[in-house]
């Protein structure tokens, strides 16, 4: 400490000057250009957490909204009084596809939680549940206008596609 002190002691004049030497404001302001001229973003400690939980946010609401619509899909179908050309056979055969069919989109939604593959796997059986299920209403249409068996026959294989690709995306989700 006497080192210290005796240091202090000789150069007085320069710890009690009040004003910072000349040019220091100069010299500072060119400090902060310099810093707010560099590019970079600046991430603060928690910002990846901030977006990957506003994805997951994002990817929950819409496997509950896609489940809602799917639910709804399905008792449109089972709920509306069939005319006289649907058969009994055919109902039977439309419920039991799209149960099975409910019951594997309830598989992939456990499944589509657990990785980026996944994901994808997930937002193509989206795609392709909407494409199948567009074409059901077009073959629905069509069989109301023109009641044929064959009409028939596509609206059940349309069906049958349906749980097949689900059951295929199902074992593809598990071996991802």
């Amino acid at each position: 400490m006497d080192k210290l002190e005796k240091f202090i002691m000789e150069n007085r004049e320069l710890f009690d000057d009040a004003e910072p030497p000349e040019g220091h404001f100069d010299r500072f302001e060119e400090k902060l250009d310099q810093q707010l001229a560099q590019p970079g973003i600046v991430f603060d400690k928690y910002f990846l957490l901030k977006i990957a939980a506003g994805l997951l946010i994002l990817f929950t609401v819409s496997v509950y909204i896609f489940d809602f619509a799917a639910n709804h899909f399905s008792r449109s179908l089972s709920g509306n009084p069939r005319s006289a050309l649907v058969s009994t056979e055919m109902q039977d055969a439309i419920n039991y596809y799209n149960d099975a069919a409910s019951t594997k989109l309830g598989q992939i939604n456990k499944l589509a939680c657990c990785g980026q593959d996944t994901r994808k796997i997930y937002s193509m059986a989206s795609a392709e549940l909407r494409s199948l299920n567009v074409s059901s209403e077009e073959l629905k249409k069509t069989l109301s206008e023109n009641p044929d068996e064959r009409v028939q026959a596509a609206i059940i294989r349309n069906y049958q596609m349906k749980e097949k690709v689900m059951n295929e995306l199902v074992d593809q989700m598990k071996r991802k």
